[in-house]
């Protein structure tokens, strides 16, 4: 038992001692086309720029006429843009006044990668924000038109706009106008 220690510490010695040149030469090598290979895979991942980008003029407060199973003025004067660790783009309306309001959320479900038009996997939720209030919903997973464009994107903020048809609850259709519904963040949640 000892002499296969012995053995096995001897031969650990001799590979990490072996400084030839050949040895250094392969290392090298195998190295260089490792980074190159992790360099190839970083850049062939669509990450959004994270770098700071120029915000236009704040469209806040935003009130959305509601028609149909819903009727009256959904106001908002607060979004909220959360990049996760999902690579999911969320934003998130509301009332900083009111508690007792509409709140209004819009999810890019499919791998956001910056700026551009998204309407593959994209939903927006409108909700009575209290217990029990009404809930309605539209996604473009369902087949209903429902687009979030991305004008910009950057470690300060977010911009661009929802277009939505109507979204769906049990009490029925409920109409959000006008459209496109702006979205504007100055800071960008994880």
């Amino acid at each position: 038992m000892s002499l296969l220690l012995l053995a096995l510490v001897a031969c650990t010695s001799k590979e990490a001692d072996d400084t030839s040149p050949t040895a250094d030469a392969d290392t090298d090598t195998d190295t260089d086309a490792d980074s190159d290979a992790d360099t190839d895979a970083d850049t062939d991942t669509d990450v959004p720029d994270t770098g700071a980008i120029e915000l236009p003029a704040s469209p806040l407060p935003i009130d959305l006429t509601l028609t149909g199973s819903a009727t009256g003025t959904a106001h908002f004067d607060r979004i909220v843009c959360s990049y996760p660790p999902n690579h999911q783009l969320q934003l998130t309306y509301s009332d900083s006044n009111n508690s007792y309001t509409w709140a209004m959320r819009a999810f890019i479900r499919e791998t956001f990668t910056g700026d551009g038009t998204y309407s593959t996997n994209v939903q927006v939720q409108l909700l009575e924000d209290f217990s029990g209030g009404r809930y309605y919903a539209a996604s473009s997973a369902d087949g209903t038109a429902v687009a979030v464009t991305v004008d910009g994107f950057g470690a300060n903020g977010a911009y661009g706009s929802i277009t939505t048809a109507p979204l769906t609850g049990d009490a029925g259709d409920v109409t959000l106008a006008p459209q496109p519904i702006p979205f504007w963040c100055d800071a960008i949640d994880s």
